[in-house]
């Protein structure tokens, strides 16, 4: 695709965007379509090669004057694919409310009792990895037993060969000490199997504590803004209930941007704010986590079962916080200034899919995952499934929601993605994506064999559902 200039038509309202892999200790992620710095997705065939953000940053119109309004100049979403060796297990929010101070003394347990355990370790390299891969696999064990496993003794003895000759008679009681200081922290927490529970999205607000299997348990930076833009939307739904005119609801959101400070309001807070949402599924037979998040990659990371240590410059290091200390208690207290204590229930953060009418019958099926700005106002997902055949292609016709940009991440198969006006069609592989921009009439979306795909956007005047009919 040809950039336009600033004041000429576009060519092509449809960008392909080439993925990229982060690789992480404990697995890898698959960012598709973000414009973050440090995995930046770039736009396919262009040479030299330009990244989402630098295209956006020369030309911010393909966003869509309502989303540019509500979240600014660059792009305030993103889904990335997680896979983890780990079972398919997470904790998200607290099963009951929990006393601040209650939870800073179990943290601040876990990262002394971390230090008592790097200090038994033996020198060199190969004891460091040895160590790793036999306490990981203890973590899992335990976790996948919410730590009530009684095998310190046994596990004292096979990291024996790893660790310092007179560090090895405290071992047992330094890991019993760790395992039971997990078992009361585990026990406050919500524990979801997501294999029973694929094809549901779970919200993770920032501020909920949460952990996939094998990662930290971690919160984000607070949305100061989260109120103001679900009062916003709360006051479209009721100028949609009473019938208003589409251009009288159009008009009302931008006078309800105007006047609410949301800028002001996110300055405000730690960092960027980051509120998520996990996708499970099975692709290829394996079990992941697909994840459509805000544009910000801001972690506060509470403690780390898994992998709390790296080895670098010559030495076992913490893997969070201070290389030979990790977290201390101020930080802890920090990051808890960022944390709900409130119970979380999981009907709460539970969203289902729920099917779609389409304008016409055919192997083509919409589901609405979510899509409620008066609750939810940072993204909308929608899943679209096509069971197409090389005599018989599924095929539907849609267009972005209003003022808005809409991002087709293909998870399962292959589709044909073309702009009704466009000089050619686009052929998007599994785990791809390609932007939509706002405003910018029809496409066609086609497959000739089953395929799965998302449509992830923000909400609009009139939410985030795709204008689509088959």
């Amino acid at each position: 695709m040809t950039m336009a200039s600033q004041g000429g038509p576009q060519p092509d309202p449809i960008v392909v965007l080439e993925p990229v892999t982060s690789p992480k200790a404990w697995g890898e992620e698959l960012w598709l379509d973000s414009a973050r710095p440090e995995g930046m997705a770039r736009i396919a065939g262009q040479s030299p090669a330009v990244g989402l953000a630098t295209w956006l940053e020369r030309d911010p119109r393909p966003l869509g004057r309502h989303a540019r309004a509500l979240f600014g100049d660059t792009a305030p979403v993103f889904t990335k694919v997680i896979r983890t060796g780990f079972p398919p297990l997470v904790h998200v929010g607290f099963r009951r409310r929990v006393e601040r101070d209650t939870l800073l003394g179990v943290l601040a347990a876990e990262q002394g009792g971390l230090r008592e355990l790097r200090r038994t370790l033996g020198p060199g390299r190969a004891a460091f990895d040895g160590f790793q891969r036999r306490y990981a696999a203890w973590a899992t064990a335990q976790a996948l037993a919410r730590w009530q496993l009684d095998d310190a003794v046994t596990l004292a003895g096979e990291l024996g060969p790893y660790v310092s000759a007179d560090a090895a008679r405290s071992l047992p009681a330094t890991l019993t000490a760790l395992r039971r200081n997990r078992a009361e922290f585990v026990d406050l927490l919500n524990e979801i199997d997501f294999e029973a529970e694929a094809g549901s999205l779970f919200l993770t607000p920032a501020g909920t504590m949460h952990a996939i299997f094998g990662l930290s348990h971690q919160t984000h930076p607070l949305d100061p803004s989260r109120r103001a833009l679900a009062d916003l939307f709360q006051e479209l739904a009721a100028a949609r209930a009473r019938n208003a005119p589409r251009d009288e609801i159009d008009a009302d959101l931008d006078a309800l941007i105007a006047a609410a400070p949301l800028t002001a309001l996110r300055r405000g807070g730690a960092a960027p704010p980051k509120n998520e949402a996990w996708l499970p599924l099975r692709l290829d037979g394996k079990p992941v986590i697909v994840e459509p998040q805000q544009s910000s990659d801001t972690t506060y990371s509470l403690a780390d079962f898994y992998t709390p240590f790296v080895w670098g410059d010559g030495e076992a290091r913490f893997r969070k916080g201070d290389a030979a200390a990790g977290l201390s208690v101020a930080q802890l207290e920090a990051y808890l200034q960022s944390l709900d204590l409130e119970a979380t229930p999981i009907e709460q953060i539970r969203r289902r899919p729920e099917p779609v009418a389409l304008a016409g019958t055919g192997p083509v099926r919409l589901f609405r995952v979510v899509d409620e700005p008066e609750a939810w106002p940072f993204f909308t997902v929608y899943t679209l499934e096509l069971d197409g055949s090389p005599g018989r292609p599924a095929q539907l016709r849609g267009a972005p929601p209003a003022g808005v940009f809409q991002s087709v991440v293909v998870l399962e198969g292959a589709v044909s993605l073309r702009a009704e006006n466009g000089p050619a069609p686009h052929r998007l592989a599994a785990r791809t994506a390609a932007w939509v921009g706002a405003d910018s009439g029809h496409y066609r979306l086609s497959s000739s064999e089953a395929a799965r795909v998302l449509l992830v956007s923000v909400p609009g005047p009139r939410g985030g559902a795709p204008q689509v009919d088959t």
